[in-house]
């Protein structure tokens, strides 16, 4: 990564003065200033010019519409899409209200500079841009570090959106600390063997020994006890040869525990003893044997809430939370979709006996809908299925996809899903400073009323009910927040 590339900021004004003093004040403070008078200007740099470690747009940019609001939404959400790993610096020029202050984060906004009135405090606007630029080599770093590998390694493994790259940025940098074991969460088929495995290869001390990985939820017993600490001789009825088992046959290298909230609570302790002290006991023998390993283990259940109800030990879950990773579903980074059609297209080309050389904008729009709840292992299936049932044309089009999925209403948010976004918005919202939580509270309540009451056509009794309130607490609020009267009961 070229530190030119980490120094270079891409500024977009409309006002000629404006941003030749912007560009006097950023060239001294050590940034490569690009400058554009508009989105289309900016989309045009991003693509010939690129990279850039900093985008900062100044609203005023935004030509003034009736629908102001939703332009700058779209400016937001059209240069996310083409600035890669490159950070937005909104330079706030006009009021943002909550509810803009929300959107165009969602757009992928990194952060606000308050510029109205024409003043911007120099160090206030250069604190933010540092900040965003350490985001950018943080992600920067991440990625390259996966890209190191070939296709085959990544597997789909894929994406640049912003929360994969610090995913993968913070992944590189757990695989340094070679015997430090890390948790892995995430829902079912966002890829944790895949994250295991990338930490395991970027290891420095394990990384060309055995990875091996064991589903705790598979296994059970004295199957279980053989398969992960081995046996002797004679230890059980059939036990006619010794077994090593996972932990030993893994030696200088690492395993996967997968679903380890589903281990019995019985090997629970002897886990516990190859993390303390790095030995195993083989079932039947007498005598401990040295185990040099790395664990890594994957569960889509917080182990928080299975030691509350005694089904998992809380010393075994404090030793395996030392390095805790978190893979976002699917649903959260959306941006990665296009990225992963295209590699699977690739990948599982010998399905179909033709070349597809375009994949429509309608597949990808309608893999952008759709609910994926089974996240990256549900799109890879998809795409399977369409190549493997295509019969003509070098095209995957929307007819591509299986009636079954088409005709399936899964595209609707379910109400977890909205609210862990609008969870996620607050918190940056704070994070940020731009409000705190009551001021959150109190604008998120005010906005839901006003909404209720333009959209609606019930009289204020029905309007209170459906709002879960009295009709003298709905007065209350209306008054508190100054807005109209609602329609009156007939």
């Amino acid at each position: 990564m070229s530190q030119a590339a980490a120094d270079r900021l891409l500024l977009i004004h409309a006002d000629d003065a404006r941003r030749a003093g912007l560009t006097r004040t950023l060239e001294a403070c050590g940034h490569a200033v690009v400058f554009a008078a508009d989105a289309a200007e900016a989309v045009r740099n991003l693509r010939a010019n690129g990279p850039f470690a900093t985008v900062l747009l100044g609203t005023s940019s935004v030509r003034a519409t009736t629908a102001w609001r939703e332009a700058c939404t779209w400016t937001v959400g059209e240069l996310a899409k083409h600035c890669g790993l490159a950070q937005i610096v909104l330079l706030a020029e006009d009021n943002l209200d909550a509810q803009l202050s929300c959107d165009v984060l969602r757009s992928g906004v990194f952060g606000f500079v308050d510029a109205r009135n024409g003043h911007c405090d120099n160090e206030t606007l250069e604190r933010q841009l540092r900040a965003a630029r350490e985001r950018y080599l943080r992600l920067r770093t991440g990625v390259d570090s996966l890209h190191s590998f070939g296709p085959g390694e990544r597997n789909s493994m894929v994406g640049q959106s912003p929360i994969m790259a610090d995913l993968l940025e913070r992944a590189a940098r757990a695989a340094r600390v070679s015997d430090v074991p890390v948790l892995i969460y995430g829902e079912s088929g966002t890829g944790k063997q895949l994250l295991a495995e990338l930490i395991h290869q970027l290891d420095p001390k394990r990384g060309g020994k055995r990875f091996l990985s064991v589903n705790c939820s598979a296994i059970s017993g004295t199957l279980a006890e053989s398969t992960l600490f081995g046996h002797v001789r004679g230890a059980y009825t059939g036990a006619t040869t010794a077994r090593k088992g996972i932990f030993r046959a893994a030696e200088g290298g690492t395993v996967l525990l997968d679903e380890i909230g589903d281990m019995d609570t019985a090997l629970q302790p002897k886990l516990l003893r190859v993390l303390q002290e790095g030995v195993v006991m083989p079932l039947g023998a007498d005598v401990e044997v040295p185990s040099d390993v790395r664990v890594l283990a994957a569960t889509n259940r917080r182990l928080a809430a299975l030691v509350e109800q005694d089904l998992f030990r809380l010393d075994l879950y404090q030793r395996l939370d030392v390095i805790r990773l978190e893979i976002p579903p699917l649903r959260e980074r959306r941006e990665d979709i296009p990225a992963l059609v295209q590699f699977f297209v690739k990948k599982y080309a010998d399905y179909y006996d033709g070349e597809i050389d375009t994949v429509d904008a309608s597949v990808i729009e309608f893999f952008n809908g759709a609910a994926l709840a089974g996240n990256v292992r549900e799109l890879e299936n998809t795409v399977r299925q369409m190549l493997a049932f295509k019969t003509s044309g070098s095209r995957l089009d929307i007819s591509d996809v299986p009636a079954n999925l088409l005709a399936n209403d899964s595209r609707k948010p379910t109400n977890r899903s909205v609210l862990t976004e609008l969870a996620d918005v607050a918190c940056q919202l704070v994070d940020h400073g731009t409000m705190t939580l009551p001021e959150l509270v109190s604008e998120c309540e005010k906005l839901v009323l006003h909404k209720s009451m333009m959209r609606s056509n019930l009289n204020s009794s029905d309007l209170a009910k459906r709002l879960g309130l009295s009709r003298r607490t709905l007065y209350n609020k209306i008054r508190k927040y100054r807005l109209g009267e609602p329609r009156q009961t007939l």
